[in-house]
């Protein structure tokens, strides 16, 4: 009997295609970062459509034990990132007060140099906040995220855009509330007496604690989407899914908010060592949520 899938040959059998992920073209391929979106995931590229994506509760616990495990699993990444980012910290601060020191005028007022060295801080801790978003992400999509991985397929100027953004209508906010009162104490300063001044300062500081709290409660909605735009999205599109995802989960951003701040008074507790550990725990936890909002791959590949 003829074999109809042979061909002619009857000396093998022929096997038809199946949907078997090993016979897929890209099987076996690492995630891509590159922005692009891949076959029909819709808006996100930060992990190959065959990766399966997150369908379980969100849940700020689990963001953070898994934050806690990944530290002290790849801690010659984490803690002794930390560790370098300390010490830079370090040296900045002594070169700025060089700085300083040696442009002083003697007047009070900010010389060329100091604004140099403060322009320069800026800019370096907004590069190195990108780098580590990215590094985050990475450790998800990778158990196997190293050093190596440090400046690769960083996506630069659509996560700060919004985070340039949010800090400017913050900032403007504040001083329509405070600025006020506060330019009002200065200008009036030499006529008021201890007790006016007292109640004055006492009033901003109050102000000042009331937008802090008001800010905590809506933080929920705005600090997710620069995590969409690290991992993919579009500037427009980071801000509207960043938006949806932390609406409908409010209630696990506020307790991730919480958890984090309690493991950051903990390594301050610990004469600040502790923040070696607690600094990357925190980012690690909120890349995590972030993916778990998003519904998109909260799996390492192993």
């Amino acid at each position: 009997m003829t074999n109809p899938y042979s061909g002619g040959n009857d000396d093998f059998p022929r096997y038809e295609p199946t949907d078997h992920p090993e016979d897929r073209p890209n099987y076996g391929q690492l995630p891509s970062y590159d922005g692009s979106h891949e076959e029909n995931t819709q808006g996100y590229a930060g992990y190959q459509a065959g990766q399966r994506p997150y369908t379980g509760k969100v849940s700020a616990v689990d963001a953070v034990s898994w934050a806690f495990r990944t530290v002290f699993g790849n801690w010659k990444l984490w803690i002794l990132g930390a560790l370098a980012l300390f010490a830079l910290s370090i040296v900045l601060v002594v070169v700025a007060a060089g700085i300083n020191a040696a442009g002083d005028s003697g007047t009070g007022q900010a010389t060329a140099g100091s604004l140099v060295s403060q322009l320069i801080s800026t800019v370096l801790s907004l590069v190195l906040s990108l780098v580590v978003m990215r590094l985050a992400l990475f450790q998800i999509d990778d158990s196997r995220t190293g050093w190596g991985y440090l400046f690769k397929n960083v996506r630069w100027w659509q996560p700060l855009v919004i985070m340039l953004v949010i800090g400017a209508v913050s900032m403007f906010i504040a001083f329509s509330v405070v600025g006020g009162t506060v330019t009002g104490l200065l200008g009036d300063a030499e006529n008021l007496t201890e007790e006016e001044a007292t109640a004055a300062v006492l009033s901003v500081m109050g102000i000042m604690g009331v937008l802090l709290v008001i800010s905590f409660f809506i933080q929920p909605l705005f600090s997710l989407m620069q995590w969409f735009a690290a991992d993919g999205d579009s500037v427009g599109d980071a801000v509207k899914n960043g938006f949806q995802a932390g609406k409908n989960n409010y209630g696990q951003m506020l307790l991730l908010a919480i958890l984090n701040f309690f493991i950051i008074i903990g390594g301050f507790l610990l004469l600040g060592i502790g923040l070696i550990v607690a600094y990357p725990v925190t980012l690690l936890a909120q890349a995590h949520m972030f993916r778990q909002c998003a519904e998109r791959n909260t799996i390492p590949q192993v």
